[in-house]
Formats: C-alpha cells, sequence, structure tokens
C-alpha cells in the first residue's frame, strides 16, 4: 500500500515545487499582481478537479476488484465512465473559463486590474480543459490496478517532465502570458502520454480477453 502511495504524494510533493517556482515567475514577469490572479484561478479550477478526484475514489475500489477478477472488460467499462463524466465536470469549467470568467473571478476580488489579469489567465488556463479530466482519470487509474510505475510515471510527468520546462522557457518569449500558456502546454502533452499509456494498456486487456475466450471455448468442446 506504501508503494501504491506513492504516486500521489510525489504527485503533490512536486506540485509544491513548482508552484513555488510558478510564484517566482510572476512575481518576476507580473509582480504580485500576476501572484494574485494566479491564486484566484487555481482556487476556481480546483473546485472543479475536486470533483474529478471524488470520481477517481468512486472508480478506484471497483477497478481494482475487476482487475483482480481479470474481469478486463469490466475494467475497462468503468474506466471509461469515469473519464466521460471527469471530462464533463471539466468542460464545465472550461465553459465558466471561457464565456463567464470575470464573474467567476468577481466572487474573489472586486480590484479592476485584478479582476481582467485573472479573467484572462483563467481564458487560457481553462482552454484545453475538457481533456483535464481524462489526464486526471488516467493518472489515478493505474493507482487503483496498483501499476505503481505508470501511476507514479504520470502523476510527476504533467509537473516536472512538462510544465516546469514549459514554465522557463515561453515567458522569456512572451512573458506574463507564458506562464499561463505554460499550462495549457503541459496539459496537452500529458494527456496524449496518458492516452498512450491507457491505449497499450488496453491492447493488452484485449489481448487477455480473447484468450480467455479462446480458452474456454476449448474447454468446452472437450
Amino acid at each position: 500500500s506504501l508503494v501504491i502511495g506513492m504516486g500521489p504524494f510525489l504527485m503533490n510533493a512536486a506540485a509544491c515545487l513548482v508552484t513555488l517556482f510558478i510564484n517566482q515567475q510572476l512575481r518576476e514577469y507580473s509582480g504580485d499582481l500576476g501572484i494574485g490572479a494566479y491564486g484566484i484561478c487555481n482556487r476556481l479550477i480546483f473546485m472543479f478537479i475536486m470533483i474529478c478526484m471524488g470520481l477517481n475514489m468512486g472508480m478506484q475500489p471497483i477497478a481494482g476488484y475487476n482487475y483482480g477478477a481479470r474481469q478486463y472488460s469490466r475494467v475497462k467499462e468503468v474506466f471509461w465512465k469515469t473519464a466521460r463524466l471527469a471530462m464533463v465536470v471539466t468542460t464545465l469549467c472550461f465553459i465558466v473559463g471561457m464565456f463567464f470568467p470575470r464573474a467567476a473571478v468577481g466572487i474573489f476580488t472586486h480590484d479592476q486590474e485584478l479582476t481582467e489579469l485573472a479573467a484572462s489567465a483563467l481564458r487560457i488556463l481553462t482552454l484545453v480543459f475538457p481533456i483535464v479530466g481524462f489526464q486526471i482519470i488516467g493518472t489515478n487509474f493505474f493507482q487503483s490496478l496498483g501499476i505503481v510505475k505508470k501511476s507514479i510515471f504520470l502523476s510527476l510527468s504533467r509537473q516536472l517532465l512538462f510544465l516546469l520546462p514549459a514554465l522557463y522557457i515561453l515567458p522569456l518569449f512572451i512573458g506574463t502570458e507564458g506562464v499561463w500558456y505554460s499550462f495549457m502546454v503541459s496539459d496537452i502533452l500529458s494527456a496524449s502520454l496518458t492516452a498512450i499509456l491507457i491505449h497499450q494498456t488496453f491492447k493488452k486487456f484485449n489481448k487477455l480477453i480473447i484468450n480467455f475466450l479462446i480458452q474456454s471455448i476449448y474447454i468446452e468442446c472437450l
């Protein structure tokens, strides 16, 4: 259980380190106002992320039990149902960020300058947010199956492999907006990586399902 829990632990530890770097970059390129805007956007987005984490908690025992029972078709089914629900949630976040950013930001501040900066940032941060639901569920899916290496790799890839370099490189060219676009870049890359690993895993499941059916038919023929 300690090994299985390493994925979320490392992800949270990496998130703390990356947050420090985000604040450092925002202070350099946008000052305290940029840090305030990030804090507001982060709180808004995290409300939707928490719902996705709740879906994860509901998926994990079902996926883990069926994986242990070698019911691979059910494992695939529970993953896709959960992923679709999570993508609905993150799509709602996208809608809020795209069409109602000032109203959402206005919950936290009435400062006009901060509102404008946070609203602009929220649009960029949620630009590809519908796919984030898939990425969140995919990362925790491997954890629920006890596939620890993939879980840890995906947990760290978004924060350290993709987001951290983007946070350093993009602001050099486009300033403060580079910080915000770094999240979009890391979301796209990490979701793509998750999709590749999920596809590979489900291909193995399909082979196991076919082998099981062949064995069952062979036994019945005997």
